[in-house]
């Protein structure tokens, strides 16, 4: 009798027991439920996913393409009758950010910035601008993706353009940085090379026209390769760093002429935008295509479909083959061979030059395509000029 008592005791004690641990893991079941997505929100936020990218997480950025960029006009000084000329200079970045960590990071726009020597730029919104549906590099800039705070998942990337308010044109000393990284790499270095080939060639070797030639002139064969400063100026039938500054320069003395000579009409408007823009070491096919009767585009894409360019304004492409350029120009339509090229730069420059007093405005779109030994293989050429009231 004592036994079974014993008996009939244990047994209910481990029932007991059993209900109770029972409870108790069910209890613990539900109240770790609302931490654990806590603890997944909480992993998502910026100030813990910053920690953890800097732990073990930092991002991967990549160069796709850059800009620079120059702005000036004397909008706001014209009522004070001075030749005062505002001008502002971009530096715009197109690039890929990718989390190849195992946690989702947060990637703050706030940290990129970009040094030129002792100076440091903090990123700013990229000007827009009046005429950019005339100049090819800012226009395309302007309708890009623009990068903003976000929060990258492992494995998700982004891609946009980010701009920075800089002092001049690019320079060597320019280094983009993510908080302390700096965003390089051995393509893009040359890619600036590729973009100074660029900017300084002589475009005349190329497609067989001068520099500049005589307002009025339609078919640009005319001219010379300096500049003639007379009642009705020139055109540039081409463009390059060096026209450039060639109009810059005399813009300003143009404007000081006028401020000194205190003309009844004061001082008029004047609108420069230069643009260049490089996308590096890329696989790219070339071909034009008719679109129209008598009308074809010129179109280059790289090796994952992105369209570089695509231009049905077209003077002339110039081809370099056993160190001779061969210049197909498109009366009625473009008939060129379909190329294909390897590691080439993709240089891109457009120009506007506006003077109200001259009554002439310059505009000039070019493609150039560069082959890794850094030889202008393509020249695509569009110059526009008209007179203004």
């Amino acid at each position: 009798m004592v036994l079974k008592n014993k008996i009939v005791t244990t047994v209910i004690i481990l029932l007991l027991l059993s209900v109770l641990f029972s409870g108790c893991t069910e209890e613990k079941n539900i109240a770790t439920a609302p931490d654990l997505t806590q603890k997944e929100v909480v992993n998502v936020s910026s100030q813990n996913v910053t920690k953890s990218s800097k732990e073990e997480n930092i991002p991967e950025i990549s160069i796709v393409s850059f800009s620079s960029i120059y702005m000036s006009d004397n909008s706001d000084n014209v009522d004070t009758n001075k030749y005062d000329i505002s001008e502002r200079c971009y530096a715009v970045y197109d690039i890929i950010i990718k989390n190849n960590g195992s946690y989702p990071l947060y990637f703050n726009l706030n940290g990129l910035s970009l040094h030129e020597g002792d100076r440091i730029f903090n990123t700013t919104t990229l000007e827009p601008y009046d005429g950019s549906s005339l100049l090819g590099v800012l226009y395309d800039l302007e309708n890009e993706n623009k990068l903003q705070d976000t929060t990258l998942l492992p494995g998700q990337s982004l891609n946009g353009i980010v701009a920075f308010r800089v002092d001049s044109l690019y320079n060597n000393s320019f280094l983009l940085k993510y908080d302390t990284t700096t965003v390089t790499s051995a393509s893009f270095e040359k890619s600036i090379e590729a973009l100074t080939a660029a900017e300084y060639f002589n475009y005349s070797v190329a497609l067989g026209i001068p520099a500049y030639s005589p307002c009025g002139e339609s078919d640009g064969t005319k001219g010379s390769e300096e500049r003639i400063f007379d009642n009705c100026d020139n055109w540039a039938n081409w463009v390059n760093r060096s026209i450039f500054e060639t109009f810059q320069k005399s813009e300003t003395e143009r404007m000081r002429k006028q401020e000194q000579m205190r003309e009844p009409g004061g001082i008029p408007e004047s609108e420069m935008a230069y643009s260049s823009r490089i996308f590096p070491e890329k696989n790219i096919t070339m071909f034009p295509v008719t679109t129209q009767e008598f009308s074809s585009s010129l179109i280059v894409i790289d090796d994952t479909g992105e369209e570089l360019i695509n231009t049905s304004r077209i003077a002339g492409v110039a081809v370099l083959s056993d160190q001779t350029y061969t210049i197909f120009e498109p009366r009625w339509k473009l008939i060129m061979p379909r190329m294909n090229f390897s590691n080439a730069y993709v240089v891109r420059i457009s120009f506007l030059g506006y003077n109200y007093g001259s009554g002439t405005v310059n505009i000039n779109n070019q493609n150039i395509i560069l082959d890794d030994k850094l030889n202008m293989i393509v020249v695509r050429n569009y110059p526009t000029h008209f007179y203004v009231d």
